[in-house]
């Protein structure tokens, strides 16, 4: 099968670890693949790792506030390529007007999938104008606001794909990464740097219990002044500010003790996910997240703690050792995604299937 899929790509977000994931499944599983991608995107947080030579970067994109719109858009890539299947994930932060214009003669060559990331409806009204021969979402808080502006019977429910499992040694990452092998390391990593700050009370605490190394990798394009005034008060931390490929994350939660994200619930969207989760949980390292609504679909594949009270708890549990993965590998063989990738290619095929039949009436 030939997919076609625009999208963010190689870049630190929830949407471009979907495709990523999804994406990659297909090729292994023999499909080919076009992805189509931005040169520059407010989205595309770096991450360093080199694009795959089915990536084509044809658009820029400056502003997604409003609303998206391209400050350059070729459209010869979408035209000249050869796929079955379009795929568009998260429309709201593509270049729609642009995309529209193309649109029709898409339709005419592909059958064609929007992958909602969308926590709530867009304000764009030209987002509701792409009419798609099907929508995706991941889980029933999605559907409930996309049956107000799509056809009821196009929306299907597809769980986010996860990272299958890749197990590491953790004296082994250490010495590679060269961090001490006597110490407990907590890890957090990203462009949330208010986040970290807000669980570093709680740590102190634990750190006078514990030799605690609170690891800390902060994207170069978030706003990192707060972490380096942190750093001067508590010298259990340990400081980096840079971007960081996949392959280099999955060795430092092989070397650590746990993956601590502290996320409040969204007031703006019902309909969250953490991709942080989906991308990381293979690696085995366990994931102490705040209970909110990023996680609350999740179950004991991850560590979940009410308060900074039962955060240290819970993170002393986990530094003897208190954490089965059992649970997780149960999950990872439901979710992961070369198993989700599947489900996609039989809605595609479905899909296909429907349009042969309509043409041949």
């Amino acid at each position: 099968m030939k997919i076609g899929m625009i999208c963010l790509w190689n870049a630190a977000n929830g949407p471009s670890i979907h495709a990523e994931l999804v994406g990659r499944a297909w090729v292994r599983l023999g499909h080919q693949l076009r992805v189509f991608s931005p040169q520059k995107h407010p989205d595309a947080r770096p991450t360093f790792q080199k694009d795959e030579d089915f990536v084509i970067r044809h658009f820029t994109v400056d502003e997604v506030i409003p609303v998206t719109r391209a400050t350059h858009f070729d459209p010869s890539p979408l035209l000249d390529e050869e796929y079955d299947v379009f795929v568009a994930q998260n429309v709201e932060r593509l270049p729609a007007e642009k995309l529209l214009e193309v649109f029709p003669k898409i339709k005419e060559r592909a059958v064609t999938v929007q992958v909602v990331h969308e926590g709530r409806a867009p304000e764009d009204p030209l987002y509701h104008k792409f009419d798609w021969d099907a929508t995706v979402c991941f889980d029933q808080r999605y559907k409930d606001y996309l049956v107000k502006s799509f056809p009821a019977e196009r929306i299907h429910m597809i769980p986010y794909p996860y990272h299958d499992l890749q197990l590491g040694h953790k004296e082994k990452a250490r010495r590679k990464l060269g961090l001490p092998l006597d110490e407990k390391i907590v890890f957090s990593f990203g462009f949330r740097p208010k986040d970290v700050v807000s669980v570093l009370p709680a740590l102190k605490e634990v750190a006078k219990k514990y030799p605690l190394r609170y690891l800390i990798i902060a994207n170069p394009e978030s706003d990192v002044d707060e972490l380096h005034e942190a750093k001067k008060k508590y010298d259990f931390i340990d400081l980096q500010v840079r971007p960081l490929p996949l392959e280099e994350l999955y060795t430092y939660l092989h070397a650590s003790e746990a993956l601590l994200i502290h996320r409040e619930s969204s007031q703006k969207y019902k309909a969250v996910v953490s991709s942080s989760v989906c991308q990381l949980l293979g690696s085995g390292c366990p994931i102490l997240f705040h209970e909110s609504n990023f996680v609350e679909l999740h179950g004991d594949e991850i560590v979940k703690y009410r308060d900074f009270e039962d955060l240290k708890a819970k993170l002393a549990g986990l530094f003897e050792g208190k954490f089965d993965l059992k649970s997780v590998k149960a999950f990872l063989e439901e979710h992961n995604a070369e198993k989700i990738a599947g489900r996609f290619l039989r809605l595609f095929e479905e899909l296909m299937n429907t349009r042969k039949e309509a043409r041949r009436l």
